[in-house]
């Protein structure tokens, strides 16, 4: 897979734009600061930038913000160039369950959404389930998952594996759904290795899939 310079430079602008005005109102906003993960995905069709994670205000607050930022940047084709920013913030009902209100923007525009999130985080298994209804003249729906394991090999080196899945749609069919799957290392908190993911794009899809490498930081 060879990269041309112009692609190199869309993909750092991308990165800039999307990703560090987030984080600095984020770092202003949250009460203590926590590690945020940023992950570069570098397929042989297009490139992505993502960023998902869901924080409390504070280590007692029952209130929080979760927030998802991804671009993809298509290498030959400006057109299917993608984007969507969803933020959301959530009251912890019961240990693990939330209800989230919040906006999403992307190429179809601005829209409110409400949902439900379950969320586990342990050492080794991170666990998300936040299903969505688009508040709008014709509501979509969308269902994302995220599985992410990451057991101990010794003692400076883990295994890591992760599986996003987003399903969208509505009264017609499927609107866009993918499956992320990630495997690699983690050493001294990065995580990098090998990326597939599958795309299905319409009410009849079809499945294309973009395959390359990862690596993930948590950072400030």
């Amino acid at each position: 897979m060879i990269i041309s310079k112009n692609i190199k430079m869309k993909l750092l602008k991308t990165i800039c734009i999307s990703i560090f005005p987030p984080l600095l109102l984020l770092n202003g906003i949250m009460v203590k600061a926590q590690p945020i993960p940023v992950e570069l995905m570098m397929g042989h069709k297009y490139g992505t930038v993502n960023l998902a994670f869901s924080k409390n205000f504070s280590q007692t607050s029952r209130l929080g913000l979760f927030h998802m930022n991804t671009i993809q940047v298509d290498y030959q084709d400006k057109n299917n160039n993608d984007f969507i920013v969803q933020d959301q913030i959530y009251v912890e009902t019961i240990k693990n369950l939330r209800v989230a209100g919040g906006a999403v923007y992307s190429q179809d525009g601005f829209n409110p959404t409400l949902g439900l999130q379950y969320v586990y985080g342990g050492k080794k298994l991170f666990v998300l389930c936040a299903p969505r209804v688009n508040i709008e003249s014709t509501p979509s729906y969308d269902i994302m998952s995220i599985i992410q394991y990451r057991p101990q090999i010794n003692d400076h080196l883990k295994l890591y594996t992760r599986l996003q899945m987003l399903n969208l749609f509505n009264a017609q069919g499927n609107i866009k759904s993918y499956q992320w799957f990630r495997l690699g290392l983690e050493v001294k908190g990065i995580q990098f290795g090998l990326a597939e993911d599958l795309d299905e794009n319409g009410p009849n899809p079809s499945v294309t899939g973009n395959f390359g490498v990862f690596i993930r930081k948590e950072i400030f």
